[in-house]
């Protein structure tokens, strides 16, 4: 079920909000984009940590001068309940993590949106051979700690996010383009996308 900006149920030419697309998935291998398909075989890194600075393919993704520069990287959990006590008690979306950030950090008190990447390994792959990043925001704590809102499937209790330096961040923006496509109508091909 996707929400629009509004709390309501998402209408096909009709709803505003942030919809994800294939510009928002960068892959590390030759392909031009993962296909939805590809999107099935994600993971959690294997062999982390040691794939962060062993990977030649992690690295040209995310690392300094990758295609997505982050300024930090870390390993958000599925949140404890002391985290859940800090953020709005709202209805978060799978596959809308930019709305489910922006919705917290609005309703929430001393909450901050965190815009950049979540990471994942390509598992039919060699392992550190090809990963595949998702545009993601989260949100992080008064403290700092980063709290991912954004229901995820059972088999992802981990994920792998790196904070952008800013290229490539906002929604339908590429890294390095001139810049992002703010909220928008909902097409037909995205809500297909989003299912």
């Amino acid at each position: 079920r996707l929400l629009a900006e509004d709390d309501s149920e998402a209408k096909v030419g009709e709803s505003n909000g942030f919809w994800l697309s294939e510009v928002d998935f960068v892959s590390s291998a030759s392909e031009v984009a993962p296909t939805l398909r590809d999107l099935e075989k994600l993971g959690f890194p294997r062999d982390w940590p040691a794939v962060y600075t062993q990977s030649a393919a992690l690295k040209t993704l995310i690392g300094r001068r990758g295609r997505l520069p982050g300024k930090k990287v870390a390993v958000a959990g599925v949140p404890t309940p002391e985290e859940w006590a800090q953020v709005p008690q709202l209805s978060y979306c799978p596959l809308q993590s930019l709305a489910n950030a922006e919705r917290a950090a609005a309703a929430g008190q001393g909450l901050q949106v965190v815009r950049g990447w979540a990471l994942f390994e390509r598992l039919d792959r060699d392992p550190g051979e090809a990963f595949v990043a998702e545009r993601y925001w989260w949100v992080a704590l008064s403290d700092g700690r980063w709290v991912d809102v954004s229901p995820r499937p059972l088999a992802w209790p981990q994920l792998l996010l790196a904070e952008s330096t800013g290229a490539g961040a906002d929604p339908g923006e590429a890294a390095g383009s001139a810049g992002p496509r703010r909220r928008s109508r909902l097409t037909a091909a995205e809500a297909e996308f989003n299912k």
